[in-house]
């Protein structure tokens, strides 16, 4: 049995996103699960559809959401995402 961010995951690269970003993508759908985190926050399944569109159409500001949104504390990781897509 697959878990629904597992098929996101396998979505999103037939839809063309990058595999290091359906990998974020799908540790973001599968946090957001695991910890219960609120509805407000990105993540939920029904969230699915729009995060694949934003790994389309920004995938580095994408790129730096999930970061932050996986590692929110990780003022390191965060500063060297920051400097890799150039929005330093």
């Amino acid at each position: 049995m697959t878990e629904y961010w597992d098929d996101w995951q396998r979505e999103a690269l037939a839809a063309g996103v990058k595999a290091p970003l359906a990998k974020l993508g799908m540790e973001v759908l599968k946090t957001h699960r695991k910890n219960r985190w609120p509805s407000h926050f990105l993540g939920r399944m029904e969230d699915g559809p729009m995060m694949i569109e934003m790994c389309l159409e920004e995938p580095d500001e994408t790129e730096l959401l999930f970061v932050e949104n996986l590692h929110p504390y990780d003022d390191k990781l965060i500063a060297a995402t920051k400097k890799r897509l150039c929005f330093d």
